[in-house]
């Protein structure tokens, strides 16, 4: 389903941004532009962007009813 579930430790579950694509059913592209906005919880390690599951949750709580342009 996701890429492997990548998890860094047993409490700590991150996505990349062809994982964070096929969860919110948005385009490839979207997906990095997405990760790459300020407004969005990501972090980048070298040119690999990640979010946390929990970071992602949160974000998608606090843009609920709102709309997001990236």
């Amino acid at each position: 389903m996701y890429n492997d579930d990548i998890s860094y430790s047993d409490d700590i579950k991150v996505y990349t941004a062809k994982d964070l694509a096929e969860i919110l059913k948005i385009g490839r592209d979207r997906a990095y532009a997405l990760m790459k906005s300020k407004a969005f919880p990501s972090i980048c390690i070298g040119k690999r962007y990640i979010v946390t599951e929990k970071a992602l949750n949160e974000w998608l709580s606090n843009y609920e009813h709102k709309r997001y342009i990236i």
